[in-house]
């Protein structure tokens, strides 16, 4: 694109100007909670949204802040076509649950390619050669966190491109731009669309006509379809266990640490959750065993693929519990062991089960639903490690008490539900009530509808593609169009018809221990929207 023109500042600048960005906004903890009935659903979200507009301030512009944190900043076009389109982007405020808030980044210069040291987790091995999708920051200064949680890239790598993108427009006062709303908004990982209702009344009020949500993963990927996702609960009721008679009996705690990764990326980064694991353990040793019994498991809160499990050992005397514990500790490493390179691995538990509590049979029969369930025929692929590009997943992601009934000893299994076609949803679902009624006893299943995919909405906007792709070509970048294996919390704009799209940020391992990006990476995307921008000016 000859009529675009680039920032007069060099990279080095950029990404000085974004990494200083990214740094101030990943010490805010803005993780969203499910559990919460208020909008923001944390107070983070909304400091960070203050945060924010104060930078904003700063820089000469006026934005106005919603009772729901959602802010939005107004920058009036500048030497635009007449009827050029007015354009939103949007990031998130929220992280994930579990994103812990880092007051200090690692960075390695010019990164070679070789181990990636994690401070706070000797466990990870990441390389470009283990992981291929790192490759792209070999040479770059990469940044990452201590790799004991994720630090919320997904979405404050976006949310940092953005600003830099204001300040780039700040001190080139002759790049013209589309008008343009820069829109941060909260609740998004936890689909809370009651936090974007009024946000999308008011730009569309605004004549916003178009939008992009800066909230990809690759480097410089297109986005215009998104899974369809549902989830759903399986209640598993328990019966009290009888004592083992004339037998000594222990009861011990494990705690089975998988491999947690994004959905998108299950597949190259080899998602591995403790529930698999253990139905595994059933099926091919535990299954029928009265002198081992698990008869507890909770998944770990912040770390989904983690998971305590209890189990009650008898035996007729002191070294037959030892020997059956021994048993036990074999089994469960010999399964975790493949994956141990990823930091899969065998610790002791972190929770005690309430003394109170009833030892029951809610986990063997949890348990023998989902063997069930992996052996009905249905949809291919079940697990989101075997899944890619277009491929769906039924995935078994926690199990744990029913809220509001802890001291039951009944247990809840939640699947979450991924496909991009409806009638393939419908499908999952179907497969989940298979295996539902196939129990021995009665257990219950409550299902619901989260988002869907926003093809159809954007097949008559191919613009949004084309803007982008041309915006990539500029900086002498190829796009790249795929689907986002995922959601984007766009339904209440694409209901207003205002056509939204995805475009990448450019990390590693979304919602991970493993969440990496670089210096470089955040100046080439600024450069990457600031052509954009210019692109829309003239369109």
């Amino acid at each position: 694109m000859s009529d675009t023109r680039a920032p007069r500042q060099s990279l080095e600048t950029l990404a000085t100007w974004g990494t200083d960005n990214l740094r101030r906004i990943v010490a805010v903890d803005s993780q969203s909670d499910s559990f919460s009935e208020t909008i923001p659903s944390t107070e983070g979200q909304r400091q960070l949204s203050e945060l924010l507009q104060g930078y904003f301030q700063k820089l000469g512009f006026s934005s106005a802040l919603d009772a729901s944190a959602n802010l939005v900043v107004v920058l009036p076009a500048r030497d635009a076509a007449e009827d050029a389109p007015s354009l939103a982007m949007m990031a998130h405020l929220d992280t994930s649950f579990g994103t812990q808030a880092l007051p200090h980044m690692e960075q390695i210069s010019a990164w070679d390619g070789g181990r990636i040291d994690y401070p706070g987790n000797p466990h990870l091995n990441v390389t470009a050669e283990r992981y291929a999708t790192t490759q792209y920051f070999v040479g770059d200064d990469v940044l990452h966190g201590p790799g004991a949680a994720p630090f919320g890239l997904d979405d404050k790598l976006g949310m940092s491109e953005m600003m830099t993108l204001a300040r780039v427009l700040v001190e080139n006062p002759t790049i013209p731009h589309c008008a343009l709303r820069l829109i941060f908004r909260p609740d998004e990982e936890i689909g809370r669309m009651a936090a974007v209702e009024g946000l999308a009344d008011t730009l569309k009020e605004a004549g916003v006509t178009h939008g992009y949500t800066i909230d990809g993963l690759d480097p410089f990927e297109i986005n215009v379809e998104n899974f369809n996702a549902a989830r759903a609960h399986v209640d598993i009721p328990g019966q009290r266990l009888a004592p083992a008679e004339g037998a000594q009996e222990r009861l011990i705690g494990l705690r089975i640490v998988g491999v947690k990764t994004h959905g998108a990326t299950a597949r190259p980064e080899g998602h591995l959750n403790a529930i698999t694991v253990m139905t595994r353990l059933w099926d091919q040793h535990l299954r029928g065993r009265a002198e081992i019994i698990p008869v507890w498991m909770k998944t770990e809160k912040l770390e989904e693929t983690s998971a305590d499990v209890w189990f009650q050992l008898s035996a007729d005397d002191d070294d037959g519990l030892s020997a059956l514990q021994g048993e036990l500790n074999g089994l469960l490493q010999a399964e975790l062991a493949p994956h141990g390179w990823k930091g899969a691995r065998l610790t002791e538990a972190h929770d005690q089960p309430h003394r109170h509590r009833p030892r029951t049979d809610a986990l063997p029969l949890a348990l023998e639903h989902l063997s069930t369930f992996f052996a009905t025929p249905g949809p291919a692929p079940i697990l989101p490690e075997d899944s890619d590009h277009y491929d769906g997943y039924s995935n078994p992601c926690s199990i744990g008490p029913i809220k509001g009934d802890e001291e039951s000893g009944h247990l809840r299994v939640t699947y979450r539900l991924r496909d991009f076609e409806q009638d393939n949803l419908a499908a999952r679902k179907r497969h989940v009530r298979q295996a539902v009624a196939r129990a021995e006893r009665e257990l219950t299943v409550d299902m619901a509808d989260q988002y869907v995919n926003m093809k159809p909405s954007l097949a008559q906007h191919p613009e949004l593609v084309h803007w982008a792709s041309a915006a990539t070509r500029a900086i002498g970048r190829e796009p790249v169009l795929r689907p986002i294996r995922g959601g984007t919390g766009v339904d209440p704009f694409l209901e207003r018809r205002i056509p939204v799209a995805n475009l990448g940020t450019g990390y590693f391992a979304p919602e991970s221990d493993k969440e990496l990006t670089s210096r470089q990476n955040i100046a080439r995307h600024v450069q990457w929207l600031t052509h954009l921008v210019q692109v829309v000016a003239r369109a």
